[in-house]
Order: structure tokens, then C-alpha cells, then sequence
């Protein structure tokens, strides 16, 4: 009762939060003005790739909507949309997998593993949680294959589903750890604020690798992994989330420009890592995808693939950015006066 009572105070903080609400806004505006370029650009482009882009536009449109309801649900929000998030994920992945032979009793033991998993960061045990639960889900999933006679293809398949519930599960939920890190000092738009910080910066590398590499791009780096992607698409991708890391930083973070070089030192360096980080994200998913043979996790989200597709950089940034928040947080003391 106590904590749901919290839950409704934290929510209504943040509805309340007239800069968290200017900065929403300010997202809109900017993916409307978006919207108009790329309407502008795709003149007199083919239907099919109009279409394409038309479909993915939209498809922006509602993640930016739910992030947004994410964040004005404070904490709460953050683990719902990460669970939920990590539902649909990890049901592309078995599917690729192949939920037959995973077996039902497998498939069970995953999503009760992801409801428990998110029940319990939910109500404060983030702390034990978050160093239990890689060998908690080993222990659940192999047990339950080999008890269950689970035997074909059992190597494979055991690590194959433990693969997905760290890939889809417990790397993403690193995004909401590190909200619960700052105990005495929150970045002015709430503790929310190193969320949405991660999500756009890693959604943002990803668009500007994806533009500035269709642009110019001309050197492949990993041709059998993901053709379409090019070093000049690589480093345009950190050039922007550099940019745009340090710009966000004083809205978002704790890493405020008034503490001088140690705020912006903070917020260039979580530029890059999540930019590299978000990237190798990226190639892994790629190759999960090619081993099963296809391009895109689903179709999901029109215009770009699936959950797969939307939240691969996110597996490998996450755990990134929060190391580096945790060094900052005990070494530089969060970087603010």
C-alpha cells in the first residue's frame, strides 16, 4: 500500500514538473520539424520507398509518445515500457529461435522469470536483483530443460534462451538502474532525466550513423555482419551524439556546464561511449538476425523492423552508461556543485 501511495506521488510529482514538460515538448517539436524534412526530401521519390520512410515516420511517432508517458509515470513508467519492451523482444527472439523447439515448459519459466524479474526491481530490490539475476535465470532455465527432457539440441538451445533473456531482459533494464543511483542529487527534470538522457542518445547515434552513412557513406566495416554500415556513417554518428550529449547534459543530468570541464568531460565521454556501444549493440543484433536468416526481428514497427531492431544499441549501452554514472557518481560526485 505504502509503495503504491509513492508510485501516485512520483507520478504526480512529474506531471507537475514544468521542465520535464517544456523538455517533451521540446522533443515534439523537434521530431515535427523532422517530419517536415523528410516529407520535404522524399518528393518525387519512389512510392515504394515513400512509403518506407512515410511508415517509419510514424512509427517515431508513437515511440516518442510512449517514452514521453514513460517518463511522466516517473520510475514506474520506465519499468513498465522496459519490461514491456523486453516481452516483445524476447518473443521475435524465440521465434527465430524457434518455439518448438525451445519446448513450452522453457518458454513458461522465460516470461514468469521477466514478470518476477521486474515485480521485484519494481518494489525496491533493485540492488539484489541486479547481481542475482544473470545466474538466477541460468539456474531456472537449464533446470527447467533438463527436468522437463528437454534434450534436442540442448547446448544450443539452453544458451540461446539464457542469450535472450540478458540481451532483452537485463541489459535494458540497466535504463532504469540508473535512475537509482543519484540518492541525495537528481538532475532538474527528475531522476527520469538519465533515461531519457541514454534513450536519445542512443536512438539519436543510430539515426545519424543510418542518415549520414546513406549520404556518404563508402567504407564498409562489416560487410558479412551489416553491409549498410560505413565508417563515415560510424564517426558521423559520435560527431552528432558528442554534440548533442553535451547540449542535453545540463537538462538531464547532474552534469551541469556551470561545474566547468569535469560536467562537460562527463557528458562528451557518455556521448561516445553510448555512441560505440550503441553501435556494437547494433552489429550484435545484426548477427543474431543473419544466423537466422532474416533482415528485421518482425514488422512490428512499420517502417523499422521489429522490437529487435528498435532496442538492439539499447542491449549494449545501457550496461555502458551506467558504469560510466556509477564512476562518476563516486569518484567526481555526480560532476555538480
Amino acid at each position: 500500500m505504502q509503495h503504491t501511495s509513492k508510485v501516485l506521488r512520483d507520478i504526480s510529482m512529474q506531471l507537475g514538473n514544468a521542465l520535464l514538460l517544456k523538455f517533451i515538448a521540446v522533443i515534439f517539436l523537434a521530431l515535427a520539424v523532422g517530419t517536415v524534412l523528410r516529407l520535404v526530401a522524399l518528393w518525387g521519390v519512389s512510392t515504394d520507398t515513400a512509403s518506407a520512410r512515410f511508415s517509419s515516420l510514424k512509427s517515431w511517432w508513437a515511440l516518442a509518445v510512449l517514452m514521453s508517458l514513460a517518463a511522466l509515470m516517473d520510475k514506474f513508467g520506465v519499468i513498465l515500457l522496459l519490461a514491456t519492451g523486453g516481452v516483445l523482444g524476447l518473443c521475435e527472439f524465440l521465434k527465430l529461435i524457434g518455439w518448438q523447439i525451445m519446448g513450452t515448459p522453457t518458454v513458461i519459466a522465460l516470461f514468469t522469470s521477466v514478470a518476477v524479474y521486474y515485480v521485484f526491481v519494481g518494489l525496491g530490490f533493485g540492488e539484489v536483483v541486479r547481481w542475482t539475476a544473470p545466474l538466477v535465470f541460468l539456474i531456472v532455465i537449464a533446470s527447467t530443460r533438463s527436468l522437463a527432457g528437454l534434450m534436442e539440441d540442448y547446448i544450443r538451445t539452453t544458451a540461446a534462451a539464457f542469450l535472450g533473456m540478458i540481451l532483452f531482459v537485463y541489459a535494458p533494464s540497466y535504463a532504469y538502474f540508473v535512475t537509482t543511483l543519484s540518492e541525495t542529487l537528481e538532475p532538474a527534470v527528475g531522476a527520469v532525466g538519465w533515461f531519457l538522457y541514454l534513450v536519445i542518445l542512443t536512438e539519436a547515434s543510430d539515426i545519424a550513423q543510418a542518415l549520414i552513412g546513406r549520404a556518404i557513406g563508402k567504407t564498409k566495416i562489416i560487410p558479412r555482419t551489416s553491409p549498410n554500415k560505413s565508417l563515415e556513417g560510424l564517426l558521423g554518428g559520435i560527431v552528432v551524439t558528442l554534440g548533442l550529449a553535451v547540449v542535453l547534459a545540463p537538462w538531464l543530468t547532474t552534469w551541469t556546464h556551470s561545474t566547468g570541464w569535469t560536467g562537460i568531460y562527463l557528458a562528451t565521454l557518455s556521448g561516445l561511449l553510448i555512441s560505440i556501444s550503441g553501435f556494437l549493440g547494433g552489429t550484435n543484433m545484426s548477427g543474431i538476425k543473419r544466423d537466422a536468416g532474416v533482415k528485421d526481428g518482425s514488422t512490428l514497427l512499420p517502417g523499422q523492423g521489429g522490437m529487435m531492431d528498435r532496442i538492439d544499441s539499447l542491449t549494449f549501452s545501457a550496461p555502458v552508461f551506467y558504469c560510466l554514472v556509477l564512476f562518476a557518481t563516486r569518484y567526481f560526485k555526480h560532476g555538480i556543485e
